[in-house]
């Protein structure tokens, strides 16, 4: 019995030490590129990465799938990256005072004398091109409905489902809300969801309009009518790569990297690359090594891996990168639940010797397991920022409900009898605790734990989202991208995971049974 205690002691030391080495920062000379979640901005930032790394000795590290803008400018602020694409618009978003306006000039010379006085960031010109909203019907539904500006839907808007992606929905000056008082109508019903899905939901007829951006592939791919904002809602959206003025001075050969795209990129132009890749089913990095080689910034002879593979040729070809997340994944995991082991235990038993702990504990936990996982995440990372330890911390909390409560359980199911039988040979709270009690909770702790592995192995794979790593990465990659393979790739060994971790503990759980009998 001893023995066992000693056991689950040593392992939660381990899983303590492999969160400390987990945590360290990055080395200076590699820089951080952030991207949001959807393909153009995944496309510039591997531009840059080859771009840098074959003109300097910097090292390019980019951090994908961030959930939107103002989580790249968080992380920005907090150094955990240091670059990212973003959009003149932006200065809509209530990060300080500007003019209103839909001059395109004037709304970049805001957000480059913004950013740089409040934030400290360096806004480039814009690579050419512009991403605004815009909002498009099918074919079907324009000719049904004789639409072709914005005003035209006013008269069928209270009969229609409009598709949208979810960050616009919490938009303040250019969201659903500003829309709605502005053009003065409203839809039936939104259905928020991910930017990649929009109009393959209106090819479908689940929705009857989309709000889409326009250099999307989905508007080519599914033939989408865009309508005219014929009264200027939407505020001009022109990308341009943004950098920490810190990194610039510290590195100063970045400034010419980076001004080698400023204007190269026109709206028709990025709407053909996107259209590569989330159509034709090329990666971001064959798709930004061609484009490169096209306007000369880049020698014909450098070529990408290759992307047309089936899934065992991905994971063959992919196998090192695919371990490696999976590797991480299985550390955040254990990282999570071997603090929630040390936590959680104490706790389950402070729960079972005090009702009145109990009745404070136990909602706690609850309270906290009811909280939706990204909400969790997203509220830790502006505590906590991007990365490893914030996912870790999630992890942790939401491990924690199974261990006290099962802890909890297990220790009023002991028999009473066998308690006074220990102390009436002398033995101590503490060795009655270690000895007696909790080996013979062990079948209910180890029950927890199971259930609470499970929990962390699925919620681990939103990490992507706030900027961790693990199978999540692939899968969020294979969504946005549209690519099946990639989705399997993730979401497969995270299925499996789940499954062998369930089958270990419930093994460890019948022999570590056997042996207490």
């Amino acid at each position: 019995m001893r023995k066992t205690t000693t056991r689950v002691a040593a392992l939660s030391f381990i899983l303590l030490s492999l969160v400390a080495s987990a945590c360290g920062k990055g080395a200076t000379d590699t820089i951080q590129i952030g991207t949001q979640t959807y393909t153009e901005a995944k496309t510039l930032a591997e531009m840059y990465k080859v771009l840098i790394e074959e003109r300097t000795k910097l090292k390019v590290k980019i951090v994908p799938d961030l959930a939107s803008s103002p989580i790249i400018i968080t992380a920005m602020k907090s150094n955990e990256i240091q670059m990212g694409t973003l959009y003149s618009g932006e200065i809509f978003n209530n990060h300080f005072p500007v003019n209103k306006t839909n001059d395109r000039q004037e709304v970049l010379k805001q957000a480059q004398e913004g950013f740089n006085k409040y934030f400290d960031f360096k806004w480039f010109d814009s690579y050419g091109f512009e991403n605004t909203y815009a909002l498009t019907v099918t074919q079907d539904v324009a000719k049904q409905y004789k639409l072709n500006t914005v005003s035209d839907l006013k008269s069928h808007a209270q009969a229609m489902i409009i598709g949208v992606d979810s960050t616009w929905l919490e938009r303040d000056n250019d969201g659903y809300n500003a829309f709605t008082n502005f053009y003065g109508f409203k839809f039936k019903k939104t259905l928020p969801m991910e930017i990649s899905l929009v109009h393959k939901a209106a090819a479908d007829k689940k929705v009857d309009v989309v709000v889409a951006y326009t250099t999307d592939s989905g508007l080519k791919q599914y033939d989408l009518k865009t309508l005219k904002d014929d009264k200027q809602f939407f505020p001009p959206y022109d990308a341009s790569p943004v950098v920490r003025n810190d990194t610039l001075k510290q590195h100063p050969e970045l400034n010419d990297m980076i001004s080698l795209l400023v204007g190269k990129l026109d709206t028709t132009t990025m709407s053909a690359l996107n259209y590569e890749v989330e159509v034709n089913k090329r990666s971001t990095k064959e798709v930004a090594y061609e484009f490169l080689k096209t306007i000369h910034l880049l020698d014909a002879d450098v070529n990408p891996p290759r992307s047309d593979l089936n899934l065992l040729e991905y994971v063959k070809e992919n196998a090192g990168y695919l371990l490696h997340l999976t590797w991480v994944h299985i550390v955040m995991v254990f990282s999570g639940l071997g603090l929630a082991l040390i936590v959680g235990i104490p706790l389950g038993v402070l729960s079972a010797r005090s009702k009145k702990l109990a009745a404070i504990i136990l909602p706690v936990a609850n309270f906290i397991q009811v909280i939706p996982s990204l909400a969790l995440l997203a509220l830790l990372m502006i505590v906590l920022g991007l990365g490893f330890k914030t996912v870790v911390v999630g992890l942790f909390l939401y491990s924690l409900l199974p261990i006290i409560r099962n802890t909890y359980v297990g220790l009023n199911q002991v028999d009473s009898g066998v308690s006074e039988a220990g102390k009436g040979v002398g033995m101590s709270s503490m060795q009655l605790l270690l000895q007696v009690q909790l080996p013979l909770a062990l079948p209910f702790l180890m029950a927890g734990l199971r259930i609470a592995a499970v929990i962390a192995i699925g919620v681990a794979t939103l990490a992507p989202l706030i900027g961790g790593e693990g199978l999540g990465r692939e899968i969020y990659s294979g969504l946005n991208l549209q690519n099946n393979i990639k989705i399997y790739a993730g979401a497969i060994p995270a299925c499996l995971l789940a499954i062998l971790a369930d089958i270990f503990l419930g093994m460890l759980q019948n022999k570590l049974k056997s042996r207490n009998q």
